[in-house]
């Protein structure tokens, strides 16, 4: 079983000789909802191609997303660890590879190993650190710059130049009308640093994007650095 995963990469041998035994392959399709507000989720999901978005439901039916999980980390690792039901809904953004462990069995085995407790804080604290820049960025940077860390931040978590991405989602990430965004993405479009149709987006030039982007990109960025580090100590 290859780990594509940043987390299960940097897992203690001992830990990854306990937890192996419940992972198991799954492909997940876009759209496909993992778990939904008020639910306990019953297993945690580590990506390895698939980009998870978490969003949270208002009253009016808006969704407005959190925060983004790929290969750097896993879905439903704070609802495991406490025991506790989920306050957001969990989606497939991106279609695509994950391995799926039992939220018991990590949650047992977390209790028995420091090691695995101490990797598995690093990991929510960096999920923390996502969803509260996010709230910064949402209140005082402009679309443009938001739409364009997003969109780096969904690139660093595929791992792809290339991935599907509608206009209707770019609209849910950063929180504004379909219309908003999509004069956005024109004008990163017309500087030619992205290029997007039919539902799929391509970073032209990473370096122009990130010169688009605001300065929680780079904050966020470091967090996924630190998390890509450990994997591979």
């Amino acid at each position: 079983m290859k780990l594509l995963n940043f987390l299960l990469s940097a897992l203690h041998p001992e830990d990854l000789a306990a937890l192996s035994p419940g992972l198991t392959e799954v492909v997940l399709a876009v759209g496909e909802v993992l778990f939904e507000p008020g639910q306990q989720p019953d297993a945690i999901y580590f990506p390895g191609g698939a980009c998870i978005s978490i969003v949270t439901i208002l009253a009016d039916g808006r969704s407005v997303e959190s925060t983004t999980v790929g290969r750097e980390s896993a879905a439903g690792l704070m609802e495991a660890i406490t025991h506790r039901p989920a306050t957001a809904r969990a989606f497939a953004q991106i279609g695509g590879g994950a391995l799926r462990l039992p939220a018991g069995l990590f949650r047992a085995r977390m209790l028995q190993s420091p090691t695995l407790a101490e990797l598995t804080l690093l990991h929510v604290r960096a999920n923390s650190v996502q969803a509260e820049q996010g709230v910064a960025c949402n209140a005082a940077h402009d679309v443009p710059a938001r739409l364009s860390r997003w969109l780096l931040m969904t690139q660093d978590r595929v791992g792809a130049k290339t991935f599907p991405l509608t206009q209707d989602y770019m609209a849910v990430m950063t929180g504004v009308q379909r219309s908003t965004v999509s004069l956005a993405a024109s004008a990163l479009k017309r500087r030619g640093v992205i290029d997007y149709s039919r539902g799929s987006v391509t970073v032209l030039d990473r370096a122009g994007l990130e010169r688009q982007a605001c300065e929680c990109y780079g904050i966020i960025g470091g967090q996924f650095e630190d998390l890509r580090r450990v994997a591979e100590a």
